[in-house]
């Protein structure tokens, strides 16, 4: 069953590309009995770009490409690289979001689903601009 996200709407003038409670398996784990076998993850992007309107393309090419970044976090999943912290993986995954110039912030909820039973998730959730690191609720 999804994990109900926050509604998240963009400010005036832009618009939010999302990638919505994509399951991968991680390593990932700070005990040593995570550290033997990947555990699920479910991760929420929101990429904000600036919104004139109306797209004046339809060619991908032109826009942020929510596939591209769902790609990356796949390759990245199967390279069983390990990560301590929720934490970690979030900011890998926000310097991912924001490595297209576009891509003015992103919001990034990242949640291990096994780690509780009595929880749907447990993680973080950080929001990063392009420029200074900045960190807020919105």
């Amino acid at each position: 069953m999804p994990m109900p996200s926050a509604s998240i709407v963009p400010a005036a003038g832009q618009r939010c590309i999302v990638i919505d409670d994509l399951r991968v398996s991680f390593f990932i784990g700070v005990h040593e009995r995570e550290k033997l076998a990947p555990q699920e993850v479910s991760i929420s992007v929101y990429m904000f770009v600036a919104d004139t309107g109306s797209p004046s393309s339809d060619d991908i090419a032109d826009h942020v490409s929510y596939a591209d970044l769902v790609d990356q976090l796949i390759e990245r999943a199967a390279s069983k690289r390990h990560v301590n912290l929720v934490e970690t993986l979030a900011e890998e995954v926000a310097t991912l979001a924001l490595a297209d110039a576009r891509v003015l912030s992103a919001i990034v909820d990242v949640r291990k689903t096994e780690v509780i039973p009595q929880a749907k998730g447990v993680g973080v959730i950080i929001h990063r601009r392009r420029g200074p690191r900045t960190v807020d609720g919105g």
